[in-house]
């Protein structure tokens, strides 16, 4: 297992690219433009704008937007503190919590949520009962706090001064919301230097205004890749990529091989496409069709080496196993932004096809022969461009039918647009 231990910033006044590094190779990117900053960790007074009972869930009014609440029931109208712990992607709304985490390094504070706990990775009875005691003098009885792996070799002391720091910030989040009218934010988001440090515990990050360290790092080749519909496979073949709302499609094509060489080929496609999930900032279910494998030892191999490999994933995955189609699902729970969100151009409808396009245009002009002797019809270039190839014989066909057609390219025609008029 291998865990996060460089982080490269390539820091430019309109935007804000972190590579996360472990052991050399770049295993996370983020890319986050000065006009669409990530408002994830931020703390706001919302007002609730509309219930969604059916769905148990409600809209709030938040600094710039709204965004979707569904920890809580609450009624139209309300006032409340909210967190934000998602970022909205698509037509989808940023998600919020009304369940605060405040934290300072391994300490998180909880309000609401009282109650001491420390990471199993904190050790020894005496240890572990000191700090709890020590905790619970600082912490008031309606907050509690949690003390994560990061502070197992953190002397006692600095653990509880981070905790009475965050109850100082919670005390004047709470006297900011008593004064101020929402929406508004109380804490304000963080940079993404920032949240890149709360995303890997003790590493600093290496913060470069010229580029150069993101391209040293190999950080730039990775997001290229990470962009990429295929991607090639170290001994041959490739991933090919399809993300659409509800899930992504990673399909596995194999060079051929033997029996033996196809099991170390698809094991390694897997892990491959996993650390394309991660690379990419995928969110929600993932669908990996790896060539068919009957042997279910070999199955069970693959889905061992996912889990191992995806347990370093900060945002928690769930591999869900084999479906009865054959192909290994996965559910990541990211909560940034997918790079193709900010990097690619948003897919629109499918256009059609020339040959398509090029059908409804000559439909068209059947329409009008009652009203045109010698029609012309203008068509886009690529629809014209087809009529002129593989198309060509429908065109004559037409002609001779109607005794006089002529085509023309219009290139201020979109492809599934056309224009009928009398030659004469």
């Amino acid at each position: 297992m291998t865990r996060v231990d460089r982080i490269v910033v390539d820091r430019a006044p309109w935007v804000t690219r972190v590579a996360f590094l472990a052991s050399g190779e770049v295993v996370e990117l983020w890319v986050e433009g000065a006009d669409r900053p990530s408002p994830i960790g931020a703390v706001a007074l919302a007002r609730v704008t509309a219930v969604h009972r059916e769905l148990g869930a409600a809209t709030i009014a938040i600094p710039g937007g709204e965004a979707s609440l569904s920890d809580r029931s609450v009624v139209e109208g309300e006032r409340l503190i909210v967190q934000i712990v998602a970022d909205g992607v698509a037509a989808k709304r940023p998600v919020a919590r009304a369940g605060i985490e405040l934290s300072d390094g391994p300490v998180v504070l909880t309000p609401g949520m009282p109650g001491v706990g420390l990471s199993s990775s904190i050790r020894g009875k005496a240890k572990r009962a000191g700090l709890k005691a020590a905790l619970a003098v600082e912490v008031p009885a309606e907050c509690g706090v949690l003390v994560r792996a990061g502070g197992a070799d953190r002397p006692a002391e600095d653990l509880v001064a981070a905790a009475r720091r965050l109850l100082q910030r919670w005390r004047a989040i709470q006297e900011a919301a008593r004064t101020g009218e929402p929406p508004r934010w109380l804490e304000p988001p963080a940079s993404a230097i920032e949240a890149a440090r709360g995303h890997a515990p003790g590493v600093e990050p290496e913060v470069d205004d010229g580029g150069r360290l993101f391209e040293d790092c190999g950080a730039a080749d990775a997001l290229e890749g990470a962009l990429a519909r295929r991607v090639g496979l170290p001994d041959g073949g490739e991933l090919v990529i399809e993300s659409v709302e509800a899930a992504t499609l990673i399909d596995v094509n194999l060079p051929a091989g033997g029996r033996d060489g196809f099991r170390r080929a698809n094991e390694a496609a897997a892990l491959a496409a996993v650390r394309q999930v991660r690379l990419r900032g995928l969110r929600g279910t993932v669908l990996l069709d790896l060539p068919r494998m009957t042997d279910r030892a070999a199955r069970s191999r693959v889905v061992q080496l996912v889990t191992e490999m995806t347990a370093d994933d900060p945002s928690p995955v769930q591999v869900l196993g084999w479906t009865p189609g054959g192909m290994l699902e996965l559910v990541r729970k990211g909560v940034r932004r997918p790079l193709a969100d900010d990097l690619l151009e948003v897919p629109a409808e499918p256009p059609v096809s020339p040959r398509a396009a090029a059908w409804s245009a000559l439909a068209g002009v059947r329409r009008e022969l009652g009203r045109i002797a010698r029609p012309r019809l203008s068509v886009a270039p690529a629809v014209a461009r087809w009529l002129d190839g593989p198309g060509r014989p429908i065109l004559e066909a037409e002609r001779a039918r109607l005794g006089y057609l002529e085509v023309v390219s219009d290139p201020a025609l979109g492809r599934d647009a056309y224009r009928v008029e009398s030659e004469d």
